[in-house]
């Protein structure tokens, strides 16, 4: 096997540990919209959390700038999720130009 170099190694971890939120079962199975729910809802918990962390702690600049990372990544994660949504509804038939888009602002962070 051909010696990794740190990028390789950290795109491996990276994509290790965003697997957990691909979509694995069939557009066409009963499973798939469960799945997918599950694998929505937990993206957009963890963007919520990093959100209220944001705005009720003290951060470093060093760990605010990792947040924002994070919260990019979940931004990523939730467009993929919607698009594999519009996808699926589209195999099925189901017509999808009414795409509703939450500002950030639109989410209450009160707890």
């Amino acid at each position: 096997m051909k010696n990794l170099n740190s990028l390789d190694l950290n795109l491996l971890e990276e994509i290790t540990q965003l697997e957990y939120f691909l979509v694995k079962k069939s557009m066409s199975s009963p499973d798939f919209w469960g799945e997918w729910q599950e694998k929505f809802g937990k993206a957009t918990l963890a963007k919520v959390a990093l959100k209220k962390i944001a705005r009720t702690r003290k951060l470093s600049h060093e760990e605010y700038s990792k947040l924002r990372t994070m919260m990019g990544v979940y931004d990523e994660i939730l467009k993929y999720l919607e698009q594999l949504k519009n996808t699926a509804l589209s195999v099925r038939g189901v017509v999808t130009n009414f795409n509703v888009e939450l500002d950030d602002e639109d989410i209450d962070l009160d707890f």
